[in-house]
């Protein structure tokens, strides 16, 4: 049933041979950067630039309108010498300018990345994390550079099958310019910065609606990005129940992965989607939770406190026959409800393929699971 977990996911498969064994005296790895904006926010960059090492190297990504998802590569520069000898040095710096499609803004930013991020990286590369699917340990090989409303960048650093974010510090500053300057073949076709931005806006499925009944919610990215004490906990009532490890989680700030990839999880920002599989005697179960975005909201900073200084648990109870759900956040004595998480489970026979699968639970029978989305995700 995995593939129902694939259908969500936006995984990025290049074969580069990042999966390889642990190596911490390495200062150098193969890596190339990729550039990403919000699904319902996308922008279009005039240049992208990503300065390494010591003596001006500098490598660019290809101009490009991107919308995939926060921490989602869009565009990516295509780099033969991807496995050089030796790999790269550490990002140093990064250069953009782009136009906000939403927002109708132009934002440019020159930024050195500070030592710590550059720590960060540089352990993140050494440290492999395990794929228990592959039965290897994989590198990140991609660092992706999130543009967002209000001139916010964020990084992460993107591998096989995980996500995780090093810096959401960087701040652009809007600049002034005419589109002639920024693009001149989308002056030539649509004349005046509003019909480009919002004919260009159309292109993205959502978009546009989205903008009209949210409009820019600038401080939903600043809860986006709050980091809270708390780890992740799947109780069955059918003590006979086995669950697979190899589960996957999604986070408000862009980081995904799957549990047993050998990383410790204690401080996360707040969760978007889980997904896992489980089994009782002869039946598969593979369940896909969404939560709900005003409920998380409100309730993780409720339950965590607003500094997220208190630790708890995400817990998630499966009943006896696996047809009733029990969420909430556990924090010391004190349960907070998430009642609004949408909730599909599939089942089929231990000896079915995936396409004898059929509905087993649906709690949102009016809304595709496909359709459901956070605003600024």
């Amino acid at each position: 049933m995995r593939k129902f977990v694939v259908f969500l996911m936006i995984m990025p498969m290049l074969v580069f041979g990042s999966c390889k064994t642990d190596d911490s005296t390495r200062t150098k790895f193969p890596w190339i950067p990729s550039i990403a904006a919000p699904r319902h926010y996308p922008v279009q960059i005039k240049y992208a630039f990503v300065d390494f090492g010591t003596k001006d190297k500098r490598i660019p990504v290809y101009e490009s309108s991107v919308g995939g998802g926060i921490g989602q590569p869009g565009s990516e520069v295509d780099y033969v010498d991807f496995n050089e000898k030796g790999g790269r040095d550490m990002p140093a710096a990064v250069h953009l300018l782009w136009l906000s499609y939403a927002e109708r803004k132009f934002y440019q930013l020159d930024a050195e990345l500070s030592e710590n991020t550059k720590e960060r990286m540089l352990k993140m590369f050494r440290k492999p994390y395990y794929m228990s699917d592959e039965n290897e340990h994989c590198r990140y090989f991609n660092l992706v550079i999130t543009m967002l409303p209000g001139g916010k960048v964020w990084l992460h650093l993107n591998g096989i099958g995980r996500t995780a974010i090093v810096c959401d510090t960087l701040q652009a500053k809007e600049v002034h310019m005419e589109l002639e300057d920024f693009d001149k073949d989308a002056f030539y076709t649509f004349k005046t910065l509003d019909n480009s931005c919002k004919l260009l806006l159309s292109d993205f499925e959502g978009a546009a609606e989205n903008l009209e009944k949210h409009g820019v919610p600038l401080r939903l990215w600043d809860k986006y990005e709050e980091w809270y004490r708390y780890t992740t906990k799947i109780e069955f009532e059918n003590k006979e129940t086995k669950i697979d490890p190899h589960y996957v989680a999604y986070f408000t700030n862009g980081d995904h992965y799957w549990d047993d990839d050998s990383i410790p999880k204690n401080i996360q920002t707040s969760m978007k989607y889980l997904s896992f599989l489980w089994q009782v005697k002869d039946s598969l179960y593979s369940g896909y939770f969404f939560f709900d975005e005003d409920e998380i909201l409100r309730v993780y900073p409720e339950a965590f406190g607003n500094e997220g200084r208190l630790k708890g648990e995400l817990v998630v109870q499966v009943s006896k026959y696996n047809n009733w759900f029990d969420i909430f956040l556990q924090v010391e004595d004190k349960k907070y409800k998430l009642e609004k998480t949408k909730i599909h489970v599939f089942k089929q026979g231990i000896n079915e393929d995936d396409g004898d699968a059929v509905v087993f639970y649906n709690n949102h029978r009016n809304q595709h699971s496909s359709t459901i989305t956070f605003i600024g995700e």
